[in-house]
């Protein structure tokens, strides 16, 4: 069974991770761990705020996956993906070409009107992905 494990950092991602971990061992299988930063402008009217936007989001994100690695204490050689852009979209995409089995995820459990105003990456890749898509509580 070929996993793929959404982290963003948060306790819930992390449960999920473990989660898929769990069932990837059960089963023989693989996990990769992906984390997607949401791109953002970085702009004042004089100019970029950091010099290299994209490179900060990427070795934050690398930084983010490093300490997941040894937080979850994933066997040696646990693969890691490390992407800017579209969060649902982009880990939707990774599954579908990687040919993973599934997908899995956090809930960070936020009520419907926080939803509602500021969309949910987890309820998003649930209505997109072509893959089987895990939401652990």
């Amino acid at each position: 069974m070929k996993i793929l494990a959404a982290v963003d950092g948060s306790e819930a991602s992390m449960h999920a991770a473990k989660t898929g971990l769990m069932l990837a061992n059960n089963r023989s299988g693989s996990v990769t761990l992906i984390h997607v930063t949401a791109p953002f402008a970085l702009t004042s009217d004089f100019g970029a705020l950091l010099p290299d936007p994209v490179v900060e989001l990427q070795n934050a994100g690398e930084a983010l996956l490093q300490h997941a690695l040894q937080t979850l204490g994933a066997p040696a050689g646990t693969a890691v993906v490390n992407r800017v852009g579209a969060v649902a979209e982009v880990i939707s995409d990774f599954a579908a070409e990687g040919g993973f089995d599934m997908v899995v995820v956090g809930h960070t459990g936020h009520g419907g009107v926080v939803r509602m105003l500021v969309g949910s990456v987890t309820d998003r890749l649930v209505h997109i992905c072509s893959r089987p898509v895990l939401v652990v509580r």
